[in-house]
């Protein structure tokens, strides 16, 4: 840590970070738009000029580092009247059609217009139009609104390993476009739009969805793979709508791939609301008491599944299932989180985020010591041979080979294998309950609740507590009649 001086008064910051972070640190803005602490610095904007003391031009404060005793000036009219002047070159030829930009709400421009520009402008030309480009699978841009800041073309080359994008005419014919014919297909269109500081850059799955201002947002944790991006989920009328990117500087977070970002529309449709029966609708008070008497009967009992569950949930599960154990007279109950090879394996990884462990706490179970020795494998072999004639399926596809047992399923959505199984249980999703996830770095990060639980339905971990409650209620029925 040393000590510079912002605007006349001292602070104390951290020494390896340049003077945007070090003044955003404690509570100083510089307004900028090319600059992100993950990519390369350009300086190509111009917005977040400053004044160093002993330095007699204004400087690029995203290309200065911090130096023990430097004093900088954030707020003197020479650097106003910098900014200014950049605001006015920025808006010359950008469209005001801010009422119709999905980008409306969190814009930097409109940020750094109300904040640094002088609200007129002296441009009394015709402004440029270029005709709006689909340039990705789920991209689009609009030239228009571009201000060539370059961070979707550094995001590509550095992050995702691609050149799809380029800076292509000079002076006031500037625009990025397509490098190629061929238009982007990667995993990350939906960073591409996160990190335009403008509404140049958006994508079909969100165009026109909402306005940003309608969400209700809270921090939470992407359920996509292994990794654990850090998000913010958008909730609207209990519908999540989208996640965005929460930067995480400790944890070097500041991307979300799109497997991620818009594997969301399970959360809001095809949900499982009913208890099943050989796939006919029945109800709570029929369906645990059936399952109740074939624990009982069972000869053994397996639960596999339960990578996607909270931390939370798989220790009331397994708190739950230590207990069924022993209402049973100690029946074995064989637990495995394991279920694709992908979760036996040492973390691969699909890309710089995206893993092929599709489950976000994977890692939390096995910590809990939810594996067997046997693996899913050998709960298929012993189902085959008669040996465990129950298994429970948390939110998962039923393994092959079961068919000789009694499969119970619990599940957020109306699957193949809820239709499926003998009976089939519905749970809440995750973001209907805070809880947190353990990542494949066993790095476990809490998440909020994001939306409402219909009433009355449960968690994974109170179905199996409401499993015990009708064993213990048919255990004490038992011994009254004696």
């Amino acid at each position: 840590m040393v000590k510079i001086k912002i605007d006349g008064l001292e602070y104390e910051v951290d020494e390896k970070k340049n003077l945007i972070d070090a003044a955003k640190d404690v509570g100083v803005e510089i307004p900028y738009f090319c600059y992100h602490p993950a990519l390369s610095i350009v300086g190509m904007c111009r917005m977040c000029l400053i004044e160093i003391e002993g330095v007699p031009r204004l400087q690029a404060a995203c290309n200065t580092p911090v130096k023990e005793g430097m004093g900088i000036i954030t707020k003197s009219d020479r650097v106003k009247e910098a900014r200014a002047g950049t605001m006015e070159f920025l808006l010359a030829n950008h469209p005001l059609d801010c009422p119709v930009c999905d980008k409306a709400g969190e814009c930097k421009l409109q940020d750094n217009a109300f904040g640094s520009g002088t609200g007129h402008s002296r441009f009394e030309f015709e402004k440029r139009n270029v005709p709006q480009e689909e340039i990705g699978t789920n991209l689009i841009i609009n030239h228009n609104r571009c201000i060539v800041c370059y961070r979707c073309v550094r995001f590509e080359e550095e992050k995702v390993g691609e050149s799809n994008l380029g800076l292509f005419e000079r002076g006031n014919h500037s625009l990025i476009g397509l490098a190629s014919s061929e238009p982007i297909q990667h995993n990350y269109q939906g960073a591409l739009a996160d990190i335009c500081p403008v509404g140049a850059l958006l994508n079909h799955k969100t165009l026109f969805k909402s306005r940003v201002w309608w969400y209700k947002s809270h921090k939470s944790v992407c359920h996509g793979c292994s990794t654990g991006c850090n998000v913010t989920t958008n909730v609207r009328d209990n519908k999540m709508y989208r996640y965005m990117v929460r930067e995480n500087y400790d944890q070097g977070m500041f991307f979300l791939c799109d497997k991620g970002r818009f594997d969301l529309d399970w959360m809001n449709e095809n949900r499982l609301f009913t208890y099943l029966e050989k796939s006919q609708a029945s109800t709570s008070t029929q369906v645990l008491p059936k399952i109740a008497e074939k624990m009982r009967s069972a000869k053994a009992i397996a639960v596999i599944g339960g990578g996607s569950e909270s931390n939370e949930n798989l220790n009331g599960i397994l708190s739950a299932v230590n207990s069924l154990s022993q209402e049973l007279g100690g029946k074995k109950i064989h637990f495995e989180t394991r279920v694709t090879d992908s979760q036996y394996k040492e973390t691969e990884q699909v890309d710089f985020l995206l893993t092929k462990d599709e489950h976000p706490n994977t890692k939390g179970a096995i910590n809990l010591g939810l594996v067997t020795q046997i693996g899913v494998g050998g709960i298929q072999q012993a189902v085959k041979a008669g040996e465990i004639d129950l298994v429970f399926v948390i939110k998962e596809q039923i393994p092959s080979g079961l068919e000789a047992s009694t499969v119970v399923v619990l599940d957020t959505n109306l699957t193949e294998s809820a239709k499926l199984a003998d009976f089939a249980v519905p749970i809440q999703i995750f973001a209907e309950a805070a809880g947190s996830f353990t990542n494949k770095n066993n790095l476990t990060q809490s998440f909020e609740q994001s939306m409402t639980a219909p009433k009355g339905l449960l968690s994974s971990a109170e179905v199996f507590g409401a499993l015990l409650k009708e064993l213990s209620k048919k255990a004490e029925v038992a011994i009254g009649n004696r």
